[in-house]
């Protein structure tokens, strides 16, 4: 039995891989790995095989067989770099989100000027398409901003659409009647789609968080439109839904105080959405 004090032991072996691989940027390879932790190429190549298997590291060059952090770890190393727990616990949720959905996920939080991402779990296809840390989501195209704007009030819906609405593809509503006649279908349906309006080649999917406050997070899923259309919509909804009511457990928790979230439209106040069958 290895005792909890040896720090030679196989959990210390495995953290000092990933320590190494870190440090190292663009990877190493098993060689350089053996080398650097003077491992035998047999241990090393069965730590660095379990570590594959979680997810921690993947192979970034076939040929050389360069190693480098993989999706899991990437995104335990996200957590670490926020400040505010509302946002971990996001993070969270869309982890947990894109291990069952294989997409990109995300939540979107709306603010007075405009609805950004304040967490993205990135597909291991690789794609992250417009949807990355921070991103500001067009109001008029993205679903999870118009998810958002179901929401709130017709005075606010108008203020963030006010101005030109860039034509991003040639799929993009530029006419405010138009949009506003979509976002109301979004709340009688209780999600919003977008097909092509920011990226022509994805598809995505949005529902709406509810808070004590009202609806200022929305829930997301995004992906080629080839890939999302395997699949009918009801099974995207439905995931989608029940990360969301993860969320507005949290929420809900005392200590996370209403102020870090109450930063919708000045003012406005929205009702809980109604929860609708999806299809």
């Amino acid at each position: 039995m290895t005792n909890a004090n040896d720090v030679s032991g196989p959990l210390d072996r495995y953290l000092s891989i990933l320590e190494v691989v870190l440090a190292s940027k663009q990877g190493l390879t098993l060689a350089e790995l053996c080398k650097i932790l003077d491992l035998p190429k047999p241990t090393a190549h069965r730590l660095v095989s379990a570590l594959s298997s979680a997810k921690a590291l993947e192979v970034a060059d076939e040929g050389l067989k360069t190693y480098r952090v993989g999706a899991r770890m990437s995104r335990m190393l996200q957590l670490g770099r926020s400040d505010s727990a509302l946002i971990n616990y996001c993070q969270v949720v869309c982890n947990e989100l894109v291990s069952e959905l294989e997409e990109t996920c995300y939540v979107v939080k709306l603010t007075p000027q405009s609805a950004h991402t304040i967490a993205v779990a990135v597909t291991e296809h690789g794609y992250r398409m417009h949807v990355g840390e921070g991103a500001v989501m067009p109001m008029h195209a993205a679903a999870s901003s118009k998810i958002l704007l179901a929401h709130q009030d017709e005075a606010s819906r108008r203020r963030y659409l006010s101005g030109p609405l860039e034509k991003l593809t040639p799929f993009t509503i530029t006419s405010v009647r138009q949009v506003l006649t979509e976002i109301e279908k979004a709340k009688k349906d209780g999600y919003a789609t977008c097909v092509g309006e920011v990226d022509p080649s994805t598809k995505a999917y949005a529902v709406p968080v509810s808070s004590p406050v009202g609806v200022f997070y929305s829930v997301g899923v995004t992906g080629p439109q080839f890939r999302i259309d395997k699949r009918p919509m009801a099974y995207w909804i439905e995931h989608l839904r029940d990360a969301a009511q993860k969320l507005e457990r949290i929420l809900e928790m005392p200590h996370l105080d209403g102020a870090q979230f109450a930063t919708g439209p000045r003012g406005a106040t929205a009702r809980r959405p109604e929860r609708k069958a999806a299809g």
